[in-house]
């Protein structure tokens, strides 16, 4: 434990930011957190008796012994210069939890997909098995609705991030890696633009392994290579290699439910069962499989456990399912957008998916804006709005409209509409028809824009 009382969180309305402060709560901690506007979370967190500020003052750190921030938090905020300033101490959100759980063993789940259902499927199997880990998930889950919780076991259950290379600032007990893609390859950015870079970033995590073990997926390329070289012991899982610790096979996709076969060490140990759609949490779900494995859990507590996970909010999940189907989804990155749709076309035969697409970070579109419009292919109609900056400076000459002239030229019989995100609901209404699949798709401001349109159709 921390030798403070009071601890202010700078940016608290942010996924990550408001699991922690769920985390310091339970820890027996007195917080408080600033955000530029109300979030969410801020009323169950004032039940809590965390002090929420509306707006940044030098004011609001008043009775605070520790200041802790996130990435999207720039050093020039009021908040971190008076700290400074008062010589309060200030942590980067990473740093805190390292620091909390410095004598924790961490399970540190980590790759470009997946990690959120991932550590949640994980955090649910410790729960449903009596071990009380702590566990921190970077979104919202409905087995675990604040994403958080400070247990008594030895084990923590991390969404680890890549990004700012705050993965690389914990010591894994076992890193579980599930895939890695072009992502997060700003120029501004750790990696300047060079894959590599960011290869070499996920070896140096994966090496890192306190028990000299590494989970990972075989399906993914650069995953394989490194397995064949690695420096510690590989339990690996698949769709594709017979040789992995865990393959699967047998898939079965009945609409919303999803199973198959399950061999570990080439020895099947039971069908997978899974209420969550596609190939891609049926590797979550192996993935996960093998950290319940390695924590002494039997394969059959595992497989009831993993049956009963319900998802994670905002990956692939449905908010109305009556005369029409409407779906709230977070891809960001084209892999991920391709493969929902290519679900959404498996689970929803023969009906019409429209898809409604917000790009996310200048750097993402201006480095795959081919593929974003490649991705797009399973859509029947696809409205586009203008992009999501996050935190990321303008980049000149990038913005939707090149994902929109490349989609065109791809698909030149496929409607797309470009418009802004307050006409889109009116065009919706006029368009869609009984037995539709609507996906609003995206990590940014698109996510109110569902609510809305499910609002209007009511």
């Amino acid at each position: 434990m921390l030798d403070v009382k009071n601890i202010h969180l700078i940016g608290i309305g942010g996924a990550g930011m408001t699991s922690l402060a769920n985390i310091l709560v339970e820890a027996g901690y007195n917080v408080s957190g600033s955000d530029i506007k109300t979030f969410s979370k801020s009323k169950e967190l004032e039940k809590k008796r965390v002090k929420i500020y509306i707006g940044h003052s030098a004011s609001n750190i008043d009775n605070s012994d520790l200041v802790v921030f996130s990435s999207a938090i720039p050093e020039s905020n009021i908040e971190i210069i008076e700290a400074r300033k008062r010589g309060i101490p200030s942590l980067h959100r990473m740093d805190m939890i390292t620091l909390l759980f410095r004598e924790k063993d961490i399970i540190g789940v980590a790759g470009t997909h997946g990690k959120t259902t991932t550590t949640s499927m994980i955090s649910k199997m410790l729960i449903d098995n009596k071990i009380d880990a702590s566990f921190y998930v970077g979104g919202e889950s409905k087995d675990v609705p604040f994403g958080s919780h400070f247990g008594k076991d030895r084990y923590l259950v991390l969404e680890t991030d890549e990004h700012d290379l705050s993965f690389l600032k914990i010591t894994p007990y076992i890193p579980v890696v599930l895939n890695v893609d072009r992502d997060h390859l700003s120029m501004d950015g750790p990696f300047k633009g060079n894959f590599s870079l960011l290869k070499d970033a996920f070896k140096r995590f994966m090496e890192s392994s306190s028990s000299h073990k590494v989970i990972l997926n075989l399906d993914d390329d650069f995953l394989k290579d490194y397995s064949k070289t690695a420096k510690t012991e590989v339990l690996s899982f698949s769709l594709k290699d017979r040789n992995a610790t865990l393959f699967a096979k047998n898939i079965e996709i009945n609409g919303l439910n999803t199973s198959c076969d399950i061999f570990l060490n080439g020895k099947n140990v039971g069908r997978l069962k899974l209420k969550i759609p596609g190939e891609k949490n049926i590797l979550n779900a192996m993935a996960s499989f093998l950290v319940g494995y390695q924590l002494n859990l039997q394969p059959e507590e595992i497989l009831l456990s993993l049956s009963e996970f319900k998802g994670t909010k905002r990956r692939f999940e449905i908010l109305y399912d009556e005369k029409f189907t409407i779906i709230d989804d977070h891809a960001d990155h084209p892999t991920e957008i391709e493969v929902t749709l290519k679900t959404a076309k498996e689970v929803f035969k023969d009906r019409r998916i429209i898809l409604v697409l917000e790009p996310h970070r200048y750097s993402r579109v201006a480095m795959l804006f081919k593929e974003y419009a490649e991705s797009i292919r399973e859509a029947d109609i696809v409205f586009l709005l203008p992009l999501d900056p996050a935190d990321e400076r303008e980049i000149s000459g990038i913005n939707t409209e090149k994902i929109y002239t490349e989609a065109k030229f791809l698909y030149p019989d496929k409607k797309i509409y470009y418009l802004e995100s307050e006409h889109v609901i009116k065009n919706l209404v006029n368009l869609i028809k009984r037995d539709d699949v609507v996906i609003f798709m995206g990590p940014g401001k698109i996510k109110n824009l569902a609510k809305e349109f499910l609002g209007e159709i009511k």
